[in-house]
């Protein structure tokens, strides 16, 4: 379709209207299942027929604003949907109780998607855990294995419930001991 006829104006300005109210997947027309490749080719079929420059030729200066519009938020939902990270967290903020505050993928949300993950990659959880975990790695580093044992069974007491803590100090202990 060429969206630069007149005809589409109407709908154009009123997608422009309205698109703040939809969510990623609905700006690319797409259901909340799509994958990847389903998510690169509505972008880039959306971003070919809707790119500012095609309209550059139109006087109509609250058409070109609706044009826009649309576009800046065909590329915010393709740069959010294509990174399977944020595909997620974004598709769990929406389908929540505060959907209409999550619309928009925020630097909040960014800031809370990173937590998220560091959390789930640290190892120890208690911020002592953590403090004697980093020292340990670098006793290991060094091939201090007593010193690492040391510390990793001081973070284990501190979290007896830690299997990764547990396992390591199994690990160590064998190196301890030549093994």
């Amino acid at each position: 379709m060429d969206y630069t006829q007149p005809q589409f104006w109407p709908q154009l300005q009123q997608l422009a209207a309205t698109i703040d109210g939809l969510d990623y997947f609905q700006v690319l027309n797409l259901p909340n299942t799509a994958a990847g490749n389903q998510i690169r080719d509505s972008y880039y079929g959306l971003s070919r027929a809707l790119h500012p420059d095609k309209f550059f030729h139109i006087t109509d200066e609250v058409t070109k604003a609706a044009v826009h519009k649309i576009y800046k938020r065909v590329t915010e939902a393709y740069t959010i949907l294509k990174d399977e990270k944020k595909r997620i967290k974004y598709l769990a903020d929406i389908s929540g109780p505060d959907r209409a505050k999550k619309l928009r993928f925020t630097e909040e949300s960014e800031t809370e998607q990173k937590e998220q993950a560091k959390q789930a990659t640290k190892v120890a959880k208690t911020p002592k855990g953590e403090q004697l975990y980093q020292a340990a790695l670098l006793d290991m580093k060094k091939s201090q294995w007593d010193k690492a044992y040391k510390g990793i069974q001081t973070a284990a007491m501190l979290e007896p419930s830690n299997s990764e803590l547990k396992a390591l100090l199994a690990d160590l202990d064998k190196k301890r001991k030549g093994g």
